[in-house]
């Protein structure tokens, strides 16, 4: 690990605890499929920090209806039941949604993720499909090649957030040797 939970904390001024506890759960998801590296690690650090200000998986805020409204029948997402909205809404260090989302990392971590969906906010579930999400995504190579707009363009599917990520990635990559 290049980063300490201290100066993560510090980057992303959050809970130094969560980090501890979450952060070590991340780079062992990550050396696990081989993608472990310093740029894997910025961008992990950084895609986790601008989702979750907390440093922890989240679940999607939002009430049944607003659920209802954004993912219910979504054939694009896997969602053919009534209740799929709610049931498949984002979790995870980076929001997983959609039951065809649960079902395909569930397999890939081994976990019941259609039936159980809330193991999805387990940090150690969370951290196993984030990099399967990375890894499935070609994360990996735009990280080694310091592509930063496009790692956050194929972790969340477009620029939302920039402006966070960008902050949190300026000093992270101060840190590297």
């Amino acid at each position: 690990m290049h980063f300490t939970a201290e100066a993560i904390a510090t980057i992303l001024q959050a809970p130094r605890v969560n980090v501890e506890a979450h952060w070590p759960l991340v780079v062992e998801a990550l050396a696990a499929l081989k993608i472990l590296d310093p740029p894997m690690e910025v961008a992990a650090i950084a895609s986790i920090g601008t989702e979750s200000y907390l440093f922890a998986p989240e679940k999607e805020a939002g009430s049944e209806a607003y659920f209802r409204r954004m993912y219910e029948f979504d054939r694009s997402l896997g969602n053919l039941e009534p209740g799929d909205g709610a049931r498949y809404c984002g979790r995870g260090f980076i929001p997983m949604v959609g039951r065809s989302e649960y079902a395909r990392f569930g397999k890939l971590v081994g976990a019941d993720l259609v039936e159980h969906p809330e193991l999805a906010m387990e940090p150690a579930v969370a951290a196993r499909v984030l990099a399967y999400a990375f890894m499935l995504k070609g994360v990996p190579k735009a990280a080694a090649e310091y592509d930063w707009v496009k790692v956050r363009r194929l972790v969340h599917g477009d620029l939302s957030g920039w402006k966070r990520f960008n902050g949190i990635l300026i000093p992270l990559l101060k840190m590297l040797p």
